[in-house]
């Protein structure tokens, strides 16, 4: 029962540690698009990335958090079926 009570509460503090990681690099990441997004008007011409470029980076953003919320669900509903 003890056992099974720490390990709940490990679970529930890795869990709160992962979504708090998961929020603060999601922060950071939109903080960066909105400057890579603010720079392609302050940049001359030829400095500038061009539109399809942008949306590259976008596209691929987009798919790296898509499977960094699999991963995140895989491995919580991997740690549930352990306990």
């Amino acid at each position: 029962e003890v056992a099974m009570q720490s390990r709940i509460t490990l679970f529930n503090m890795y869990l709160k540690s992962a979504e708090d990681q998961r929020e603060e690099y999601k922060k950071k990441h939109e903080a960066n698009v909105t400057k890579m997004d603010a720079s392609q008007y302050t940049l001359t011409k030829n400095e500038k990335l061009s539109s399809t470029f942008v949306q590259l980076i976008n596209e691929r953003c987009n798919k790296i958090s898509e499977r960094i919320r699999c991963i995140y669900k895989f491995k919580s509903e991997s740690i549930l079926l352990k306990s």
